[in-house]
């Protein structure tokens, strides 16, 4: 058993030595930084905390592609061309997710459609997406304004005394988490008036930093070896031993999420009779009962049913609580943008206290505040694709190759690690001008520059690559506009933000970024001077 084991392991080195070395040789005349680590490349640098500095170096000083060096002397590409994003983003034959993620998701969250390619991804896919429509988000407005209101209560009861400094990021994630537990599961996981100790809550809350940690990064590339490592039962056996504490943290984690999730699943299932009468309104509801009516074909199995809750969970958490907490230190560093945004909102509000789904989105310049935020910092500001068979990627612009010849298009082999630059796409000063890093809300506010609306971005949303493009574009874009819009327009007619004096803010890049109080830190806060308008 274990020569065989040993045999299968050295045949796996040489197939991958092999690949490394083709691929090499292929993409050598694509230009990129030099290795910064015989084994792991340029990996530090691209998952580094503070490594902003080297995404805008690459991008500004060698193009739309760029070559880097990935573990173990192999290639990636760092893609932000709008024409090879197409490609990336819609052959997913030849482009998809990688295997370690999908594998490494499965394991976390369950098969659902974060962890699953193929004709699977597209049946779950289709029946996900009418479950995050515009007629139901307009029904979860009250919802939603419910929250936030306990929210501005929340924040008014530590304001008693004059303004105070608030970690704003602790009350943006407990928002999100309710505002998610409310309108996704019709589950309520903090009432936001005192400090609840939830398991399932701080599971939820701890799984993207965790998950995303460098050094969870890099365990996570091993993955698709674990199915060599015998019965499911074995390698659980296997990870409970090992002694790495992040592993260890990540079980605990997924197993409270299991537990958690599947105990309101059931509670759903009982009541799919009594929601078929009085018509549950929170997106599981909604999604059992288009599960229930579906074709046997499309029909979503309980454990698919189950990794969706938990993968919703997981995408709608630290993506928007982060980007709203983005938006207020932004507003607290340009006051004059603050006051013009509040003076909007006061004014719709004057006709309507509670202002509509359509009322949110006729506010221009809270549009504009928001999609500026979420142009120049995408919460999360890169993703990964893995090269599945070899293939051709187009240029809209060509690339001087490192022996001075044009290059059109790239020859990309068969596993070849792909890095979708969502931050640099949205910044790139060929399509959106010289101020393309600076924060300027009434860029919106007139015609985009005539160069981006002709270079075919395959973002789904306004140009941007934020939410991505293509059969794995984010199913919730929609959901997260709303939650932003009613979450800040309730903010900032209560509330004035200004910087802290005592607690600086830095602003970490990771898989999802997140602020802290300094370098070092990995715990993720944000405090802003707060006072009552």
């Amino acid at each position: 058993m274990f020569s065989h084991f040993l045999l299968l392991f050295v045949a796996w080195i040489t197939w991958k030595a092999m690949q490394i070395l083709r691929a090499r040789a292929r993409l050598a005349k694509v230009p990129g930084p030099a290795s910064a680590s015989l084994f792991t490349g340029n990996l530090s640098q691209l998952l580094d905390r503070q490594g902003w500095g080297f995404h805008f170096q690459i991008a500004e000083q060698y193009g739309s592609i760029v070559k880097l060096n990935w573990l173990f002397g192999s290639s990636a590409l760092y893609v932000y061309d709008p024409l090879a994003l197409q490609h990336i983003l819609k052959d997913t034959a030849t482009f998809d997710e990688m295997p370690w993620y999908l594998e490494s998701n499965r394991l976390f969250l369950g098969p659902g459609v974060l962890g699953v390619n193929g004709r699977t991804h597209r049946r779950q896919r289709k029946m996900l997406l009418p479950v995050f429509s515009a007629k139901h988000l307009r029904g979860l407005v009250p919802v939603f304004y419910c929250v936030t209101h306990k929210l501005i209560e929340a924040i008014s009861f530590r304001l008693q005394q004059g303004p105070a400094d608030i970690d704003m990021l602790n009350w943006m994630s407990r928002t999100a988490l309710e505002l998610i537990g409310q309108t996704v599961i019709g589950h309520s996981f903090d009432p936001l008036t005192e400090d609840v100790a939830d398991d399932y809550a701080e599971a939820v809350k701890s799984f993207t930093s965790t998950a995303t940690c460098a050094e969870m990064m890099l365990l996570r590339q091993a993955t698709p070896l674990a199915r060599y490592l015998g019965p499911p039962w074995f390698r659980r056996c296997l990870v409970e031993w090992m002694p790495i504490p992040v592993i260890r943290e990540m079980l605990h984690i997924v197993d409270t999420l299991h537990m958690g999730s599947s105990k309101i699943l059931q509670e759903k299932k009982v009541a799919a009779v009594r929601h078929e009468v009085d018509g549950g309104k929170d997106i599981i509801s909604i999604l059992l009962r288009a599960n229930n009516a579906a074709p046997e074909e499309d029909k979503l199995l309980d454990d698919e049913l189950l990794a969706q809750m938990t993968s919703i969970i997981f995408a709608a958490m630290d993506t928007t609580s982060n980007i709203l907490s983005r938006v207020l230190h932004l507003l607290a560093q340009h006051p004059n943008v603050q006051d013009e945004v509040r003076r909007e909102v006061m004014i719709a509000k004057a006709h309507s206290d509670q202002l509509d789904y359509d009322e949110l989105h006729a506010l221009p310049f809270l549009d504009a505040v928001c999609r500026e935020a979420l142009r120049l910092y995408p919460s999360a500001p890169q993703t990964f694709r893995g090269t599945m068979k070899d293939g051709v990627l187009p240029l809209s612009q060509p690339i001087r190759a490192t022996d001075g010849t044009l290059m059109t298009e790239i020859v990309v082999p068969r596993g070849t690690n792909i890095i979708v630059a969502i931050m640099a796409s949205n910044r790139n000063k060929a399509l959106w001008g010289e101020d393309a890093h600076e924060f300027k809300p009434e860029r919106w506010l007139k015609p985009l520059p005539e160069a981006l609306e002709k270079a075919g971005i395959p973002g789904v949303y306004s140009n941007l690559m934020t939410f991505l493009g293509g059969g794995r574009s984010c199913i919730g874009f929609t959901f997260s506009q709303l939650e932003m819009k009613v979450v800040l327009s309730e903010l900032l007619a209560n509330f004035a933000f200004e910087l802290s004096t005592e607690k600086p803010v830095v602003w970490n890049f990771a898989g999802i970024s997140y602020p802290s109080t300094n370098s070092e830190s990995t715990k993720g806060e944000l405090w802003l001077q707060v006072r009552r308008i």
